[in-house]
Parts: C-alpha cells; structure tokens; sequence
C-alpha cells in the first residue's frame, strides 16, 4: 500500500470517499465536505494537494496538505477549521505510513506535521526519535443528563446565582428577552451579516479579525451554513432585547450535539451576558425537548467555560521526521535560540 498526490482541483472528485470515511470514523460535521470544499473555495491557493494511502475509492488515510516553508508540509488548517484535514482508518497515526509520506512528497520534504487533532478521534501518539506530540489548546465540552434541572443543579451556586441576578435585572428594567434559531437557507446570508456588523463592532473589529460584511470569512460561514441547511444542521442562535439584537452563534448541530463555531455579542450592554442568558435559554429548551445531548466550543479554554462544564481536554499536533538527526537538529537549533 502506498501514497498517491493528487491537485486540490480534483477534490470534488473524492466528496463521496471523504464523506464515506468521515461518517465511518468521527462523523463530525467539521470534517464533513459540507464544510471542508467551502474552506477550500475561500482559503487556498490551489498549490494544495490531496493526499492518498490506499485505494482511491477506498483509502485508509486521506487528508488535504500543503508546503509551509522550506521542505516543512502539514494539514491544511485554515484559521476557520477547528480540526486539520486528516482522516484514517487507523486511530493510531502509524510511524511507518507516516514517514512513507515524508518520502512521497514533492522536493526534499524534511517533516509532516498533522495539526489540530481531537483525541476523541485520533490516538495521541508517544514521542520517538521522529515523531513529536505537541499540546494544542485545552477545550471544552458539555455532556448533558437527561433534564436541563439536573444539570444546571449540579453547576456551582455562584453561576446559578449569577443567572437569576441578571435574568432579574432584564425584568425590573423592562427588558423582554428573546430567542430565535435560524435554520433555513434564505436567512443565513442575514444571519451572517448580522453576525458581522456585531462582530465588527467590538475589539475584534478594532484589531481587524472580525467576521465583516463581504469579506472571505463572512462569505465561506454563509456558503458553510447554506450547504448544511440541505441535511437540517445549520444553525444560527440569535437574541434580542426587546427589539435590539444583541447577541449570535454560529453553530452546526448533528445527531443532537452542538458546534459553536462562531460567537459574539454586542460590547455596549452592560449588567448582563446576552450571550451567556441567550445558550441557557437554548440549552434548557433543547435538552428538554431531549433535542440536545452534548455541546463542543472547539475553542481555547476560558474561565467561563469551567463554570459551565468540567469536561476538559487536550487537543494536539504530531510531527513526524524524515530522520531522527532532523529531530535532534532541530531540538538543538531550538535551544541555541
């Protein structure tokens, strides 16, 4: 068995095998082609290529890769993708067809690296003399019991306190909370613009890495989220206080389990979290409704996480060497620095 290189321009040509993998392995909507060809569309350059170990119709391993610098190749992993492009058969990254990869790619590759892995689907691999795990980030998720009040009574009594101070806030002052979910095709272009002007508002229009209206980024959610409108599992939170919306989510939601890939709200409302009162509010109703089991933030750990949820792990990349003496020079130059 071996590798064959394909140009990223024959990807729709492998939707039906990378799908068939997905479903097979993870299942996630992050690694489903409904969500990896618009990255495509909006975050290459198309010197990307498409990596193959085994049979075209049935590999074991297929991922999206590309040159970063001098020899260096990895996953592509465009800031949008919270998981790099990698999907195998084997959970356990072998060594073997990890290196037979370094050898088939173009030019004198000296290392692979797989970015941004879950170790809910791929094994983390120990350190040898040529493969190197590193941590990514730690994230966060919740499991939910079968009713909303055994969870939320088993948060602490500061959070529960917190809640009932800020929903007692927006009745004294007048203030009529609402809540609308968003999954049809022609409203997630709205979405996504409401979505950005919110964003665009606050620090992260300040520093520039705001979802705006037009851009890549706003175009790609609105192309992501229509294509998953087709199987029911595009989802746009959004929350008004009284007229004025004041916080959004972007989310996917499959086999009863949310993806929140985007969130944001507006800076200027002061005494209360909109978007905090705006997931209990979703939470409580969905899980109810037995709609709802389990929620995935795929975003580095905040504080505020912890206060939701205990379920914390560790994300990670792997890097694999053409030779140990490449690992140990590199292990030496990083010192000498």
């Amino acid at each position: 068995m071996e590798w064959t290189l394909y140009p990223i321009k024959d990807f729709p040509q492998f939707h039906e095998t990378w799908n068939g993998l997905n479903q097979a392995l993870s299942n996630s909507p992050l690694l489903d082609t409904a969500f990896v060809a618009p990255l495509l569309d909006y975050f290459t350059d198309g010197t990307e290529l498409i990596a193959v170990y085994g049979a075209k119709e049935q590999p074991e391993t297929i991922a999206i890769i590309h040159s970063r610098k001098n020899n260096i190749w990895e996953t592509l992993q465009p800031s949008n993708a919270p998981l790099g492009m990698w999907l195998s058969r084997d959970k356990t990254l072998p060594a073997n067809q990890l290196r037979s990869l370094i050898k088939k790619l173009p030019g004198k590759a000296l290392s692979f690296s797989i970015t941004q892995q879950d170790p809910l689907f791929i094994t983390r691999p120990e350190n040898t003399s040529c493969i190197e795990s590193l941590d990514y980030i730690e994230t966060a998720h919740i499991d939910f019991p079968d009713s909303f009040q055994e969870y939320w009574t088993s948060r602490s009594k500061n959070l529960r306190h917190n809640m009932k101070r800020q929903k007692n806030y927006l009745r004294k002052n007048d203030i009529t909370p609402r809540l609308e979910t968003w999954n049809t095709s022609n409203n997630m272009h709205q979405g996504v613009l409401d979505y950005a002007k919110i964003e665009s508002s606050g620090w992260k229009g300040d520093i520039d890495s705001a979802v705006a209206e037009g851009d890549a980024q706003s175009e790609f959610y609105n192309a992501m989220l229509c294509n998953f409108c087709r199987t029911n599992e595009a989802l746009i939170l959004r929350y008004y206080y009284n007229e004025d919306l004041v916080a959004s989510d972007l989310c996917l939601l499959r086999n009863k389990v949310l993806y929140i890939l985007k969130t944001t709200y507006v800076e200027t409302v002061k005494s209360t979290s909109p978007a905090h009162i705006m997931r209990f509010d979703y939470y409580q109703d969905t899980v109810d409704r037995g709609a709802l089991n389990r929620v995935e933030f795929y975003g580095p750990l905040k504080e505020w996480h912890k206060k939701w949820t205990n379920d914390i792990r560790t994300m990670f990349h792997a890097n694999i060497y053409r030779n140990q003496f490449i690992n140990w020079a590199r292990k030496i130059s990083k010192l000498m620095r």
